[in-house]
């Protein structure tokens, strides 16, 4: 049977946002009264019908009997619905949020609280940022990371080498005011730029300034195709040595050669929590990823940004690697060798491409649909401007496997985003 649900955003005083408010005082016993609804209360328990009475900001009756609704100023029957909590999502990218305050995107879908800053891409300056949010109306309870890619970014541009002691030191301060300012924690993004020219010591460096203020690391791998072992064992030991909590974020198995590994991740993170290191995962349901089309393009070859990506291009030598690179990873990575699971999602440049196939492209282009002309084609993209896409190149049991863990937690990488903008994560 498929269930509406009817999300109480009130379930829980400590979620609950003064916009959010239900009425004012009456001479009503109750502002609201939900009946009929089948509870899902959060406490892992059964499933169960009841009815639930709110007054202001507080839930003052959960009854399994019957309650009078001559007693409430407004009543909902939720017959047919589930009645729960507020959802809260671990991982959502809420860049837009200035935009488009009231969160739609995600309060439609029942989440009253996200957190942003994943993927290490937080905002900078941090206060600053806090500021500007208090100043709006936001639809839903928001808290944010600080962003290790913007903290390097910040210091060091996209220069691919180790920081000096100094240019350390700045960063690890960066990371200490941001806690300070209320931060919950670091996130990286080390398949990303400039995260990816990161070396172990140094993430340990800034992870340990989160957990000494009592923050938690989360990290998108610094590989979760191929080399996905040895992705999940870096962040298995920046969590052992910095001592603190760490979540394997959006935790995947890229790539049809790595189909079936999370029996193996999964085994890591156990041994790690039997040793004493407090490792967690959130995972998005589904079967793609989201993100920019240079994901597929090596992360030596991305040094110094997309200008100094192209002028390499035009060294026969680079751009013969350059593509041999791309197309491996259109075969062995996102890509799933196979051009059809490459779908756009947002193109600024043509907006016909949008939800069409890197195989649309090649064939409209009068190309064979070949990773070798994907690799131009997405060198083509990032010439034009750049492009975000959808890579389906996951495996269903993968994800079943992965969500059945119990310390899973679903999160969404959503974007905050307007209906009828683009092709946005699924």
């Amino acid at each position: 049977m498929r269930f509406a649900v009817l999300v109480l955003v009130l379930a829980n005083p400590v979620l609950f946002h003064p916009s959010l408010a239900l009425g004012q005082a009456n001479t009503n016993d109750w502002d609201l009264l939900i009946r009929s609804g089948t509870v899902i209360d959060g406490s892992g328990g059964p499933a169960f019908q009841a009815d639930v009475a709110i007054q202001g900001d507080r839930i003052v009756a959960v009854s399994e009997a019957s309650l009078d609704p001559d007693r409430a100023s407004h009543v909902i029957d939720a017959t047919g619905m589930v009645v729960s909590p507020g959802f809260v999502d671990l991982h959502a990218h809420l860049d837009p949020l200035l935009r488009l305050p009231s969160s739609e995107s995600h309060v439609r879908q029942g989440v009253t609280t996200a957190l942003g800053g994943p993927d290490g891409g937080g905002p900078w300056p941090f206060e600053a940022h806090l500021e500007a949010v208090e100043k709006v109306s936001v639809g839903m309870n928001v808290g944010f990371l600080v962003g290790h890619n913007t903290v390097r970014r910040t210091v060091m541009g996209l220069e691919n080498r180790a920081p000096t002691p100094p240019e350390l030191d700045r960063m690890k301060g960066m990371v200490a005011k941001a806690m300070e300012e209320g931060a919950w924690g670091i996130s990286t993004g080390l398949k990303y730029l400039p995260g990816a020219f990161s070396e172990l010591e140094e993430v340990i460096a800034l992870a340990e300034v989160a957990g000494r203020e009592g923050g938690f690391y989360t990290s998108h791998l610094r590989e979760e195709g191929l080399g996905l072992l040895d992705g999940v064992g870096e962040a298995l030991e920046i969590g052992k040595r910095a001592q603190l909590p760490i979540v394997l974020t959006h935790h995947k198995v890229v790539g049809q050669p790595m189909w079936g590994a999370s029996t193996r991740t999964l085994a890591m993170v156990d041994s790690a929590r039997e040793a004493g290191t407090d490792a967690m995962i959130d995972q998005y349901p589904y079967t793609a990823s989201y993100t920019g089309i240079g994901i597929l393009i090596p992360a030596w070859a991305m040094a110094g940004g997309d200008a100094a990506l192209l002028a390499r291009m035009n060294n026969p030598t680079l751009a013969d690697s350059i593509l041999d690179g791309i197309a491996f990873n259109i075969i062995n990575d996102r890509g799933g060798n196979d051009l059809r699971r490459v779908q756009f999602a947002l193109v600024g440049w043509d907006r016909t491409l949008e939800g069409k196939t890197l195989h649309d492209w090649a064939l409209r282009e009068g190309l064979p649909s070949t990773p070798e002309t994907g690799a131009r084609l997405v060198i083509e993209a990032v010439r034009r401007g750049g492009a975000s896409a959808i890579f389906h190149a996951m495996s269903e049991e993968d994800v079943e496997r992965i969500m059945a863990h119990p310390f899973t937690m679903i999160a969404s990488d959503g974007r905050l985003t307007q209906p009828g903008e683009g092709h946005p994560h699924p």
